[in-house]
Parts: C-alpha cells; sequence; structure tokens
C-alpha cells in the first residue's frame, strides 16, 4: 500500500494533538485534583460519587436539626429545673404554714410568699428559646402560653401539637412540648380521688387526701356526721351519688374509714351534719394548686371550724404539689431521654459523615503522585512527537536531488 506524504504529515499532526489532549486533561486533574470532570470520564465512578454527596448533605442537615433540637431542649430543661426547684421551696413553704403556732399574719406572710411563687411559676411556664420562641406554646411558637386574668383564672394560649424533627435516618426526636401537658395535667387530690370539707362545716373534722387499692370502685361519695345527743357518740355513714349506704359506724378520730377500694381518715371532732365529699381526680394546673394553697392561708381564721378548712385545703394541696413535682421530673426525664438520642445520633451522623466523605474522596479524588508522573511521561512522549515530526516532514526525495 502506497503511503503518500500527505498520509504522514496528517497523522504525525494526529498524535501530537492526540498527546496534547492527554497533557491537557492532566494537567485540569491536577488544578481540580478530581479524577474526573464529567460523568462521561468514568460514569460508574460518578454515579457513585452523586450518591455519596447527596448521603453527605442529608446528614449534614440531619447535624444541623440535631444541633436545634438540642438547643431547645437544654432550654426546656432549664426551664424545669427552675420549677423543680421552685416547687420544693413552695412545698416548704407549704408544710410550714400547717403548723397551729402560727398566727393570722404569719399565714399571710405564707400567702404573699406563694403568691410569688405563682408569679415566678408563671415566669417559667412563658419562658422562651435562644431564638425568642416560647418553650411551651406547641406549634405555636410565637405564642405566649400562659396568661392569668382578673379574677385569678389561668389560661392556656397554645396548642396541643409537639413538632418533630428528624436527625437522622428514621429517627425524630420532639422539639416542642404542649404547656397544657406540662403544666395542666396534674392530678388532683391523691391522684384517684377528692376529698373536700363542706364549707358550711360547723365542727373541727378535717379530712385527709386518703389513698386508694387496685379494687377502687370510683364514683361521687358523700360521709356524713351526725350525734344524736351531746352524750352519744359521734357516728357517720358514706353514701355513693345514689343515695345508697355504703358503710357506717362509730366515728373515732384518725382512725381508717375504708369503702369500695377507698381509706380516709378524720381528724378533730365533726359537727352534727358536717359533711364531706369523695370525687373522682380530675386534673388541676400547677398554678392553681399553688394559688388555691395561698387563698386557704388568706382565708385563715382561728374558730375551730375554719383551722379544719384550712388544714384539709393544705394536706390536699401538699398531696397535688407532690404530683406536680412528679409530673414534672417525668416531664424531666422524657428532655434527658430526648438529649441522650440526640448525643447518640450525632455520635452516629458523624462517622457515617466521616466514612461517607473518605470513600468519597477515594471515588473521585485525584492521586498526585501517580497524576504527576504520567504527566512527565505524556511530556515527554509529546516531546518525541513533536521531534519526530520534525524529522518526518524533512523527508522528501528532492532533498537527494539538489
Amino acid at each position: 500500500m502506497r503511503v503518500s506524504t500527505q498520509q504522514m504529515h496528517q497523522r504525525a499532526v494526529e498524535l501530537m494533538l492526540e498527546q496534547q489532549t492527554r497533557v491537557a486533561k492532566t494537567q485540569q486533574q491536577l488544578a481540580s485534583g478530581k479524577r474526573f470532570e464529567t460523568a462521561s470520564e468514568d460514569p460508574v465512578a460518578a454515579v457513585k460519587a452523586m450518591s455519596l454527596e447527596r448521603e453527605i448533605a442529608v446528614t449534614k442537615q440531619y447535624q444541623a436539626n440535631a444541633d436545634s433540637v438540642r438547643d431547645r431542649q437544654e432550654a426546656e430543661e432549664a426551664a424545669l429545673t427552675g420549677v423543680t426547684d421552685l416547687l420544693h421551696r413552695v412545698r416548704e413553704l407549704m408544710v410550714q404554714a400547717n403548723n397551729d403556732t402560727l398566727s393570722d399574719t404569719d399565714r399571710q406572710s405564707l400567702a404573699l410568699a406563694l403568691d410569688q411563687g405563682v408569679e415566678e411559676l408563671l415566669g417559667l411556664a412563658n419562658a422562651r428559646d435562644g431564638s425568642g420562641e416560647y418553650l411551651f406554646s406547641g406549634f405555636q411558637g410565637g405564642t405566649r402560653p400562659f396568661s392569668r386574668d382578673g379574677e385569678g383564672q389561668f389560661a392556656y394560649e397554645g396548642d396541643q401539637g409537639q413538632r418533630m424533627l428528624g436527625i437522622g435516618p428514621g429517627v425524630t426526636v420532639a422539639m416542642t412540648d404542649s404547656g397544657a401537658e406540662v403544666f395542666q395535667r396534674v392530678r388532683a387530690g391523691n391522684g384517684t380521688f377528692v376529698t373536700a370539707a363542706d364549707t358550711s362545716n360547723n365542727g373541727s373534722g378535717a379530712i385527709s387526701v386518703g389513698q386508694a387499692t387496685d379494687s377502687w370502685l370510683a364514683g361521687s361519695y358523700t360521709l356524713v356526721f351526725s350525734q344524736v345527743a351531746a352524750d352519744q357518740p359521734v357516728t357517720f355513714e358514706v353514701r355513693d351519688g345514689a343515695g345508697t349506704l355504703v358503710t357506717n359506724g362509730e366515728y373515732a378520730s384518725g382512725a381508717a374509714i375504708q369503702f369500695n377500694g377507698a381509706e380516709i381518715s378524720v381528724t378533730g371532732t365533726p359537727a352534727d351534719g358536717d359533711r364531706f365529699s369523695i370525687e373522682p381526680a380530675g386534673y388541676r394546673d400547677i398554678f392553681s394548686v399553688i394559688q388555691g394553697a395561698a387563698q386557704a392561708l388568706e382565708g385563715g381564721g382561728d374558730d375551730p371550724s375554719a383551722r379544719a378548712q384550712l388544714y384539709s385545703a393544705l394536706d390536699r394541696g401538699l398531696a397535688e404539689l407532690d404530683g406536680a413535682l412528679e409530673h414534672v421530673l417525668l416531664q424531666r426525664a422524657r428532655v434527658g431521654s430526648r438529649l441522650s438520642l440526640i448525643e447518640s445520633q450525632t455520635q452516629t451522623n458523624g462517622a457515617f459523615q466521616d466514612a461517607a466523605t473518605e470513600t468519597l474522596s477515594n471515588v473521585q479524588d485525584l492521586d498526585y503522585a501517580e497524576a504527576a508522573t504520567r504527566l512527565q511521561m505524556q511530556m515527554l512522549g509529546l516531546e518525541a512527537a513533536q521531534q519526530s515530526y520534525v524529522s518526518i516532514q524533512s523527508l522528501s526525495l528532492f532533498n537527494y536531488l539538489r
């Protein structure tokens, strides 16, 4: 086959251009630090790199979410710690108030301290996080959750929502809590039923908060005391909501009165016709528990009946305050569990992100030593191609016919 001079020149130029292309590609790799710039250069590696980059971006967002939730939960933990400390102080005041030796002035001072405790509790319930949102408004982060009107009634302005945020694949954690759940879900009385003295009682009988067993038959009951004559013993009877007699007997101060799974006691001397109610426990807010104790102290009085009403109210208030403390501590435990989960998931996310980043580097990052060596070889090849072209272009019969 005849090879023309034109073909030789054309092929030599093509070889030089190919070698220049290789040199340019290697120089581009060295400049960018990447093995490939487009997916067409290495489709398999490009797809894997894009998948890893997407996973790393998602993990970074999970980490950002975890940081946001952690900040919020730490703020809530601080607020609940303040609530716990406050309730302990309030309990000390209520125990101090439940004392025969106190004067009305002493009780008024304690009532004032309890009122101040209510104001402090309102401040904690309306606490904000670092971004200025209220901690206990549910979804309504910009709405002040709790307020008190001129009649001393407490209102919740938030909602029951609980924002959830993903902090890992398939892992979500609560970012907010409803103030209604935290501050308004305290069981009244002993948690099962509520005892109370009738405001028209004349005797000095004070009823305990009582306790219930598993066989408690829920319902409304009335305890009524009777005394036929001054020289006759005081008797009692318990009737249910329909007026049916449940139990009766002779009264002894402090002795247990048991019926339908409930056990209560009355101390002091009830007057003929004095009545006490036993009702299923509903829910109370913590503000009202403290305010109720303050109002009982303000009502005070030195007559036996007023004292009995006061001690009954304080005993019930102490029981409800203990329930409130238990409820708040349970909420703190939930927050602590969330913080523990966040910490654990953050570490898991970090380990995954490090591993994915390393894998991505192995997939797309350039081996500089290999690339530099390759560039030298390509440059040497380009120089050889150029030198050979110089030699080829001088080959001609005319050089021998001169």
